[in-house]
């Protein structure tokens, strides 16, 4: 009866114990610092009092550079957050030609990811989704004060991540993502100073990205 009893003890002992292990083996943490190109796939700004046919004003293809946080909840779900960072020049769409005025474009987003393999294995598929921030700052190329103000739009992030492992701990990744947000801003007018408010356009922005993972707690 007492060796029983020791051994129900015990067991009751290990088991939130074990529980715990296997909680603590599913949380993971990691960074991934990356870079690519960002495919504005529509007009950006329409100027007011300007053509809708002809005046529009888009963004070139552009490099981008950031990071992401991935915090793993299980083997299948993660949260994440992403910064990234570019520079582009602006082209009058219908000339196809430089507006000289350049626009430096942060983006940020947090997202929900879900695993369809874990990252533990040779390589992996995640899908990814969220809401993201996407912010422009003008500056015009003469040196002069753009008369763009700063603007930011809000929406939502969708993709996906292939991953490949590289070491023990390391993985390559590639990830290709749709920002999808209302771009309007505020422009300063040519008489008196004015501001007028540019038509509000809804912005399909890509991403291609490749990045290396690193672990920092977990795999």
């Amino acid at each position: 009866m007492g060796r029983f009893r020791t051994v129900v003890v015990a067991a009751l002992a290990a088991g939130p114990t074990a529980l715990q292990a296997q909680r603590s083996s599913t949380i993971s943490v990691a960074v991934t610092p990356y870079f690519g190109l960002a495919i504005p796939g529509r007009d950006l700004l329409l100027r007011p009092g300007l053509n809708v046919e002809r005046d529009p004003e888009s963004q070139a293809l552009y490099g981008v550079v950031g990071g992401r946080l991935t915090i793993g909840l299980t083997n299948k779900f993660a949260i994440e957050g992403d910064i990234g960072f570019g520079k582009s020049g602006l082209k009058v769409s219908s000339l196809s030609a430089p507006s000289g005025t350049d626009a430096k474009v942060t983006m940020i987003s947090g997202r929900l990811v879900y695993r369809m393999k874990p990252t533990t294995e040779p390589s992996w598929f995640a899908f990814h989704a969220g809401v993201a921030s996407v912010r422009h700052s003008f500056t015009e190329n003469s040196g002069v004060v753009s008369n763009l103000k700063d603007g930011s739009g809000v929406g939502g992030v969708f993709g996906a991540t292939l991953g490949f492992r590289m070491t023990e701990r390391t993985a390559f990744t590639i990830t290709a993502e749709d920002y999808l947000y209302n771009a309007s801003f505020d422009v300063a007018g040519t008489t008196g100073g004015a501001i007028q408010r540019s038509q509000s356009l809804t912005q399909n922005d890509l991403r291609v990205t490749l990045g290396v993972r690193v672990p920092l707690v977990g795999r």
